[in-house]
């Protein structure tokens, strides 16, 4: 069996607000000084530091923090936070659970926020193995019962109240496959266990595939 070859990927972090910070947000002064002082280890600069004094609704009401050290974006809201890392590897890990968990301790220390809910996304793009991966997904599904056995590629959805999976083409790997692993946590899960949960999720998934795992 070969190794999967993952050349693109992300990772996306979201989390709701039990209610809207209302307060700190319109007096947000002390909310930009804290996060841009708790961010400069991780590589943050003036220029690094967005948002709109003009939304179209409190929904959009956000401002941004782009850090380079690992390279992530961090956008907090009046509604939430969201932490996003393009092309993540899980060399990376123990240094995104840190710059996450600086990021929410100290969004609900200025905030005096409380979590209702935490969603983590796993995306990446595979390169095809020794074995077409439209041969593989057929395992999956009933090709003939769509009246056409010609189609070259299928694509799977599982979804779930707390955990959902998506195969799919790659859009961006020629006859690659597109993986996206949603999971929703409860407020009380902390990083290193969702990460350990995920890693779990993806190389169950790649086993599955017929790709060995070190």
């Amino acid at each position: 069996m070969a190794m999967p070859e993952i050349p693109q990927g992300f990772f996306e972090y979201r989390t709701t607000f039990k209610e809207p910070i209302f307060s700190a947000w319109f007096n947000r002064q002390t909310l930009l000084k804290d996060m841009y002082e708790a961010l400069l280890p991780f590589g943050i600069d003036l220029e690094k530091v967005t948002g709109s004094e003009t939304p179209r609704n409190l929904k959009e009401a956000q401002v941004t923090f782009a850090v380079t050290r690992p390279a992530v974006l961090i956008t907090i809201g009046i509604g939430g936070v969201t932490i996003v890392a393009q092309n993540a590897d899980w060399s990376e890990v123990s240094a995104l659970i840190a710059l996450f968990q600086v990021v929410l301790s100290n969004v609900l220390r200025i905030t005096e926020a409380s979590l209702e809910s935490r969603q983590a996304v796993l995306g990446f793009h595979i390169k095809p193995g020794p074995r077409p991966f439209g041969d593989i997904m057929r395992q999956f599904v009933n090709v003939g019962a769509f009246g056409d056995e010609s189609l070259t590629m299928v694509g799977v959805g599982l979804y779930g109240s707390q955990y959902s999976l998506i195969l799919d083409n790659s859009a961006v790997i020629p006859n690659g496959l597109f993986v996206k692993i949603t999971r929703v946590f409860t407020s009380a899960t902390g990083f290193e266990e969702m990460a350990s949960i995920l890693w779990k999720d993806e190389e169950h998934l790649l086993r599955t595939l017929g790709f060995r795992m070190e």
